[in-house]
């Protein structure tokens, strides 16, 4: 999040309380997922760039998606480790369909609304700068579709860390 600081209780009705306190925990297990699938990647990436003869084509870049541009590279159909990394191709580009969620959430300003009924809806705004311009973005969540996002995410990000360790046991061997 911008400030480091996750969004501030405003009142005392219980009803907002609780749907701040439940934005602030839906957003974090979305970043706890994305923050496990980065993570394996990393590793995959450590792990092959050590591997004498073939590591020397691995590049190690800071950002999270170079390194996912990285590591989809070499295990792509005509990469260095392609006949390893099948599965995780597959894996790593499931992932990559909620890439863009990440930034909103780790970047993005939120604004929550209820409705009548006590759901909540976040309104998550992203300003980033392309080309030298202003680029801002907005998403908008309603909580039944931030769960199944988040069960998405859950998902995907449980089968790339699966995929991912079993292609380094493959590739260490």
């Amino acid at each position: 999040m911008d400030d480091g600081a996750p969004i501030e209780i405003a009142n005392d009705d219980p009803l907002w309380n609780q749907a701040i306190q439940d934005v602030n925990a839906w957003r974090g297990a979305c970043l706890q997922h994305f923050s496990a699938a980065e993570a394996a990647v990393t590793e995959t990436l450590l792990l092959l760039k050590a591997i004498p003869g073939r590591g020397e084509t691995v590049r190690l870049r800071h950002l999270i998606g170079q390194r996912f541009d990285d590591l989809s590279k070499l295990i792509e159909a005509k990469g260095a480790f392609a006949q390893e990394g099948k599965a995780a191709a597959k894996a790593l580009s499931d992932l990559r369909t909620l890439e863009g969620l990440r930034s909103f959430l780790a970047h993005g300003q939120a604004k929550i609304a209820l409705e009548r009924t006590g759901k909540w809806i976040v309104i998550l705004r992203h300003v980033s700068i392309r080309g030298q311009q202003a680029e801002r973005l907005m998403l908008l969540f309603e909580q039944a579709e931030a769960e199944e996002r988040l069960a998405d995410l859950k998902r995907k990000s449980q089968k790339l860390c699966s995929v991912l360790g079993n292609f380094r046991r493959t590739v260490k061997s």
